[in-house]
């Protein structure tokens, strides 16, 4: 069987492993609302913490949404290109996922991102995500919220 080639979303020679702001949008496979396991998420927000030590990366905010992840991150000065941020994290989140009884795929294929422009201000963007679980009435307060939170600070 030949699958159709996929569309490209990312914008043509364009350096992804630049020091700019990047807001990503990550799906969970099938959007099952797998990020309401206390157990679960809180070991993926250890992960993604390591992670961003271990290759240099910033991570300004995080919010994990029932079926969806919210990151606000920055290559810095590390040279990787952001699709290997978030393959290499997506790859260790899933095998963290089997540990805690989820079968096969965590995410989706894909994941959106949206290059900050220079009018867009980090800490606008960054509030912005936090108060996802506000919007989406989880929460009355983000910082109420167990999911999401500050760590590099913009």
């Amino acid at each position: 069987m030949i699958l159709p080639k996929r569309t490209n979303i990312r914008i043509k020679d364009f350096d992804y492993s630049l020091e700019r702001a990047y807001f990503i949008t990550i799906c969970s496979n099938n959007k099952a609302k797998v990020f309401c396991d206390q157990a679960l998420t809180s070991e993926i927000i250890d992960l993604l913490k390591s992670f961003k030590n271990k290759l240099k990366y910033k991570v300004y905010v995080y919010c994990f949404m029932p079926d969806h992840l919210h990151l606000l991150i920055s290559p810095s000065n590390s040279g990787i290109p952001i699709s290997k941020f978030i393959g290499g994290f997506k790859s260790i989140s899933t095998k963290i996922a089997w540990k805690h009884n989820i079968k096969g795929k965590l995410w989706q294929i894909r994941f959106y991102d949206h290059i900050l422009r220079k009018n867009e201000e980090l800490m606008s963007v960054g509030m912005y995500i936090l108060n996802n679980p506000v919007r989406k009435n989880l929460t009355d307060r983000w910082e109420d919220y167990g999911f999401c939170g500050i760590i590099d600070n913009w």
